[in-house]
């Protein structure tokens, strides 16, 4: 199977999911982060008396940003599957 060169709209289309992507990947860093630190970094630090217990307020905020950043991934990833006709188009069979 030779594939013919992309065109202007399909390589479009690669701009569109290459975009979404990199969003999902920016959206996993700040969940993970954000995760990380109120479920993890913040409790440690209170325990161990480093910081005062009023950090432990800033946990629910991070826990809100973590979980909208952690559904906009598979958003994300969803946008960019929708971005992704022209593989099977040229690629009909692509398991072979």
């Amino acid at each position: 199977m030779d594939p013919k060169p992309l065109t202007t709209a399909e390589w479009a289309e690669v701009g569109n999911a290459l975009k979404f992507l990199w969003l999902a990947l920016g959206f996993a860093l700040i969940a993970g982060s954000s995760l990380l630190t109120a479920h993890a970094i913040i409790p440690s630090i209170v325990d161990t008396k480093t910081v005062a217990a009023k950090w432990s307020r800033l946990r629910a905020p991070l826990y809100v940003v973590g979980i909208i950043c952690f559904m906009g991934i598979f958003a994300s990833l969803y946008m960019a599957s929708e971005y992704t006709d022209f593989l099977h188009r040229m690629y009909s069979r692509w398991w072979q």
